[in-house]
């Protein structure tokens, strides 16, 4: 019995699928060598390019810069001289560290970042702008000077939606229209301005308040006169403790900074570093 074996078709099948796969590998290999995109097509294609990438990286980190993001700005400020920063007007806009600055006609000092305006005080300038321009109001016998700016910590809103007035809080009032005024030549030394100071303003006779000098002297780096007393309120509230710095300008005008804490704040380390460093950046 003869036996005539069939050719293996199923192997031939098998071995010639390999060599179409291996030809089709092939074929994709040098496909993707030579479609491989370059760094310009692949910008092309998503619609962008080197110039927007620049632009939009630059408008990023302008946004950031001016919205002090994540504190920032403030810290880049605190890397270049603090005289620097001040004059270019940034601190006024952005803290350097944890001070920013403000300005008055003639004055210049910093607070705290976290210290705000008192709105009493802006209150009371509209309130006066308003009566000024109501000429049948009659005048006041004894108007209390109104400060020109000041600031405190972050307090409560009364009913009204205006802060109460605290004993923490810096103060400037100027006093204008004083012909030929100097600080030697009409106030004397320092010794003898502070003694007149706290004798006629802060704590004169019959107001129930004590004054105790504690220092005075003369910056002439600055041109003022710095005073450092404590005032003893009795029993009505507590002692308070505060630092004035006066200032002449342009011998007709008087400027005076009065930064008042009570006295447990002062005995503070850190609290009494940046009530100290108000007073100090006056000028």
């Amino acid at each position: 019995k003869i036996i005539f074996s069939k050719p293996n078709i199923i192997d031939e099948k098998r071995f010639g699928d390999d060599d179409e796969s291996s030809t089709d590998v092939t074929d994709s290999t040098t496909l993707s060598k030579d479609t491989q995109l370059s760094n310009k097509d692949l910008m092309e294609a998503l619609g962008t390019s080197p110039r927007r990438i620049f632009l939009s990286l630059s408008s990023a980190t302008g946004i950031a810069l001016a919205g002090n993001l994540f504190g920032v700005t403030s810290k880049l400020l605190t890397l270049l001289p603090e005289d620097v920063v001040e004059e270019s007007g940034l601190d006024t806009y952005f803290p350097r560290g944890d001070f920013k600055r403000c300005v008055g006609e003639g004055y210049s000092f910093v607070i705290p970042k976290e210290w705000v305006a008192d709105t009493f005080v802006a209150l009371a300038k509209a309130q006066q702008g308003v009566k000024s321009l109501d000429f049948e109001m009659k005048r006041s016998r004894s108007v209390a000077p109104l400060p020109d700016a000041a600031y405190g910590p972050p307090g409560r809103l009364n009913k009204r939606g205006v802060s109460e007035q605290g004993d923490t809080n810096v103060s400037v009032i100027v006093s204008n229209d004083l012909a030929g005024f100097s600080l030697r030549e009409i106030l004397g030394s320092p010794e003898k301005a502070a003694v007149t100071l706290l004798q006629v303003s802060l704590a004169p006779e019959g107001s129930g308040r004590t004054a105790t000098l504690l220092k005075a002297e003369e910056d002439s780096s600055r041109h003022v006169y710095q005073f450092e007393y404590n005032i003893d309120r009795g029993e009505k509230a507590p002692s308070l403790r505060a630092i004035s710095v006066i200032a002449e300008r342009n011998f007709n005008t008087l400027i005076t900074l009065t930064v008042v804490a009570p006295l447990d704040e002062w005995e503070d380390v850190r609290k009494s570093e940046k009530l100290r460093k108000i007073a100090e950046s006056f000028h």
